[in-house]
């Protein structure tokens, strides 16, 4: 387990890694006002209590807020997956075997945190890898928004500024914050309960 949280370390580092200089000077140059950019929404607004944008180890305001807005869409985008990921295994599970030469099937694999122990090693170093590949071959497009990797919004390209693009952003930001607080819901849960989902029982 050790040796998987160092390879999970060693492939996500990049995430917080200084953005190029390049996306930071023309995210500079076309700079909006904080409380104007895409995720501030009512009632709460522009919410920087702490003045991380201020304090941040980026450089300037801008480039302090650009990478933290990175970092949000990508943490948010993990967290929906997790989040769907967590509901689906509740109820289906892939035919055959996640490692044939241990014997264990897809189907042996409890939901939720407890799959860390009952996943093989060789597993979760296949993850590692694929996550630092992704992470080093798949790059934001330059001169665009934070999280634009140049493949649209579930596949369709949208016109830059556009309604139909910053409502679709808005929502993915919302989606993505509501999703990282049910993720770590869901684990806290986990551990005060010992089983995954445990609240879904009251539907049962």
């Amino acid at each position: 387990m050790k040796t998987f949280c160092l390879l999970s370390l060693f492939s996500s580092v990049s995430a917080f890694l200084p953005a190029s200089q390049q996306s930071i000077s023309s995210t500079a140059l076309n700079a909006i006002p904080f409380d104007k950019e895409i995720g501030v929404l009512a009632p709460i607004g522009f919410f920087d209590p702490l003045g991380l944008v201020s304090k941040g180890p980026y450089g300037s305001d801008n480039e302090n807020f650009r990478r933290y807005r990175e970092l949000e869409i990508k943490h948010g985008r993990i967290a929906m997956a997790a989040t769907l990921g967590m509901l689906t295994q509740e109820t289906s599970r892939f035919e055959g075997f996640i490692s044939p030469s241990a014997g264990i099937k897809f189907a042996d694999i409890p939901n939720g945190l407890a799959a860390l122990d009952v996943v093989p090693l060789a597993g979760w170093v296949q993850i590692a890898v694929v996550i630092g590949m992704h992470e080093y071959l798949v790059k934001q497009v330059p001169d665009k928004g934070p999280g634009n990797f140049g493949t649209g919004y579930f596949g369709v390209k949208m016109d830059d500024q556009s309604a139909y693009q910053l409502r679709a952003l808005n929502v993915e930001l919302s989606n993505g914050r509501l999703a990282m607080l049910g993720i770590l819901g869901m684990f806290a849960s986990e551990i005060i309960h010992g089983e995954a989902l445990y609240e879904t029982h009251m539907f049962n």
